[in-house]
């Protein structure tokens, strides 16, 4: 029996049960995947729980990923240059190894072509919480020059969080972080990406954290990327795609995610296409 698990608070719906269930089922392998509501002065008791409940491992979401590190007996060396951990696994001897699939997924979900076109390159990411901070390493390993970090007033000193982080491990990038405003001119960029829940199903949706004037202002081969996933096209998305411009969705790094951390679990090549198909029937 193989239990996994999901921890966060709060915790509205999520999908990684679905996900994981079908490929548990895909594979023929016995096991549940189960959301458990964790506030922070929980952490240690439900760590606890797992350990002696022989779960196989859990994800963590907002916003226990940096705070789940000092529970862990190791940490990846990825998850160490991000500062946050969203995968842990629980081994026979009921230590706890932490890992960040995020990367992954968010570089994984890039057409190779597209990758490497990048090197040298300067990008723009939108936002500065914590899904910047692996964004902004998968930029650094796809080997961009210069990144930008558009950030809301109130969120400027995450933005330098983000870049004491990333110069620690990748000293070459270029790192600048500015407001963003109405005319946020983008001249010179390669990839644009959203790292905000702006245009999300919801109170969101319907908007985009760019205005016409700064997609104006882009390049014509420029990327976006939208992590955003519900909807699959957002109006960030439906506006570069008037404009021409290659987009993707974050569906697709939700599911290499996911996949990454069930390989870590099982030992298993991740059923992707099942897993895939699974998030779609139930969005």
């Amino acid at each position: 029996m193989i239990k996994l698990a999901l921890i966060g608070y709060p915790l509205g719906h999520s999908l990684s049960p679905a996900m994981h269930e079908a490929a548990l089922g895909e594979l023929g392998l016995e096991g549940d995947y189960t959301l458990f509501e964790t506030p922070a002065e929980q952490i240690a008791d439900r760590v606890e729980f797992f350990k002696s409940n022989d779960f196989r491992g859990f994800n963590v979401t907002i916003p226990h990923k940096v705070k789940i590190m000092k529970f862990l007996d190791d940490i990846d060396g990825f998850a160490q240059k991000i500062g946050a951990v969203n995968t842990v696994v629980i081994s026979r001897d009921k230590k706890l190894s932490g890992y960040n699939t995020d990367v992954y997924g968010f570089m994984q979900a890039i057409p190779q072509k597209s990758r490497e076109s990048f090197r040298g390159k300067k990008a723009v990411i939108i936002g500065s919480g914590g899904a910047a901070r692996a964004v902004g390493a998968g930029i650094a390993e796809m080997g961009f020059s210069e990144l930008d970090i558009i950030t809301l007033p109130s969120e400027i000193f995450n933005a330098g969080e983000i870049k004491t982080l990333l110069n620690k491990n990748y000293p070459y990038l270029k790192i600048e972080y500015v407001k963003l405003e109405e005319k946020v001119g983008l001249s010179g960029v390669s990839l644009v990406v959203n790292a905000t829940p702006v245009g999300m199903e919801g109170k969101f949706q319907g908007q985009s954290p760019l205005s016409e004037y700064s997609l104006d202002s882009l390049p014509p081969e420029t990327f976006v990327y939208d992590i955003v996933y519900k909807p699959q096209k957002t109006k960030l998305l439906e506006l570069a795609e008037n404009r021409g411009f290659k987009t993707l969705c974050g569906l697709d790094m939700l599911v290499l995610q996911g996949a990454k951390g069930f390989s870590l679990w099982t030992e298993k090549d991740a059923p992707v296409e099942i897993m895939k198909s699974a998030l779609l029937q139930n969005i």
